[in-house]
């Protein structure tokens, strides 16, 4: 072979060699250090031993009601301050009497009295704002709760004086849902027309029930 035929021979090597690595590329193997990305799943909270206010009117009055019961399920010890007929400027008098930092929870759900007495839905909403902000500034995690769907649970029938009450209630816990800052606000319409014990929607026991597994399916808490 000619030095003429050897530089042919040795381009059209070059040439092929390039081809041949050029179509069999892979992509290259990640180093050993490349961060791994990993969804986190919803946690569940244990709260057993968590110290727990609950702040009311006769919703959460009774004695083995939703509040009982959600505490006996999740193991918290709690106060409940609740007294049938009262309204939410009661409560937040009740609130500076009782919100301190040895709680870690408090539980807030009323206003059904100041609908049912025609008061204007946003002076109420004022008042659950308020005793949010009291228990934000003792570090206490303030949880609202709407109530039932009044729309769906109040039969008010030919009571005149209730008339407007079902529309006004309904107002009201949507304004809440919609403007109350630095709380956990949960639309707890989770019972039905069967578990009222009255016209105005007491619960019965079977409601009770509900209302403490929803709260505490929404807070992802424990059960023991």
């Amino acid at each position: 072979m000619n030095i003429k035929d050897g530089i042919l021979l040795m381009l059209a090597s070059l040439v092929f060699g390039w081809a041949v690595s050029s179509t069999n590329q892979t992509k290259p193997t990640p180093h050993l250090d490349t961060p791994i990305v990993v969804i986190k799943q919803d946690t569940i909270h244990s709260v057993k031993g968590k110290n727990a206010l609950f702040i009311g009117d006769s919703h959460t009055a009774a004695d083995y009601g939703w509040q009982h019961q959600l505490c006996k399920k999740t193991q918290m010890r709690y106060l409940n301050t609740a007294v049938g007929g009262k309204q939410t400027g009661w409560m937040l008098e009740v609130a500076k009497l009782n919100i301190n930092s040895g709680y870690d929870y408090c539980f807030i759900y009323g206003g059904a009295n100041d609908m049912a007495g025609n008061r204007p839905p946003i002076k109420s909403v004022k008042n659950i704002q308020k005793i949010v902000n009291m228990c934000l500034a003792k570090q206490v995690k303030p949880i609202v709760i709407t109530g039932f769907d009044p729309l769906t649970c109040v039969a008010v029938g030919n009571r005149t004086a209730y008339k407007e009450y079902p529309k006004r209630y309904a107002r009201f816990q949507k304004m809440l849902i919609d403007s109350i800052k630095g709380a956990t606000v949960l639309k707890t319409h989770c019972i039905s027309r069967t578990d009222c014990g009255d016209f105005l929607c007491h619960m019965t026991g079977s409601g009770h029930r509900k209302m403490s597994e929803f709260i505490i399916s929404a807070c992802r808490f424990k059960k023991y």
